[in-house]
């Protein structure tokens, strides 16, 4: 995870890639009623991952996600960058030697993986350490938000899910391995690029 000069605060800088994200998809037509969202997730990666910021919808039993993915080419590197910032993406729209832009779309999701998901977050204690953040440039970020009505009820965000407090004592090697790929089980859902 990158952090920016703009925002040297990764909870700064995630309110903005948010902001941003959700601002792409309403202008390219990707709207979801708000009752409708099961949860949110963004991820700022790193070691060129994919950023991407979704949304989970459940519309008559069927679940989709709609989400949104910054890329950026640069005349010194010959592929492509996708672990950039939607807010450098946004800057470089228009830059004569960066390419950035924000791809929106939707997939549908299977209810086996969003079930996963679901049961994985019940596994997590409702108060959460702000340590479960460390911000760097291997680390990768994820934060994920479930909603009730519209109405954000729980968010889990980390670098680092073995620093995130469970319920119970039992083993949690299984979850904590299963939360730090989570964000590598949305980039092969969503794919990498355009």
């Amino acid at each position: 995870m990158r952090l920016l000069d703009e925002h040297p605060d990764w909870r700064d800088l995630y309110e903005a890639e948010i902001s941003t994200a959700q601002s792409e998809l309403t202008q390219k037509g990707f709207r979801a009623e708000d009752t409708s969202v099961v949860c949110d997730i963004f991820s700022l990666p790193s070691r060129n991952h994919q950023t991407f910021y979704g949304k989970l919808i459940q519309e008559r039993g069927i679940y989709k996600m709609i989400y949104a993915k910054a890329i950026q080419n640069s005349m010194w590197f010959s592929e492509p960058i996708y672990m950039y910032t939607f807010q450098e993406a946004k800057r470089f729209e228009n830059h004569p030697m960066k390419k950035g832009r924000i791809i929106c779309r939707a997939k549908l999701v299977e209810k086996g993986f969003v079930n996963s998901l679901l049961f994985t977050v019940w596994r997590l204690s409702e108060k959460q350490p702000d340590t479960a953040v460390t911000p760097s440039v291997d680390a990768s970020f994820t934060a994920l938000r479930l909603y009730e009505k519209g109405n954000i009820t729980r968010s889990i965000i980390y670098t680092d899910a073995s620093k995130l407090a469970f319920r119970g004592s039992a083993d949690h090697s299984k979850t904590v391995e299963f939360l730090n790929n989570l964000h590598l089980s949305f980039e092969e859902l969503i794919g990498i690029g355009e």
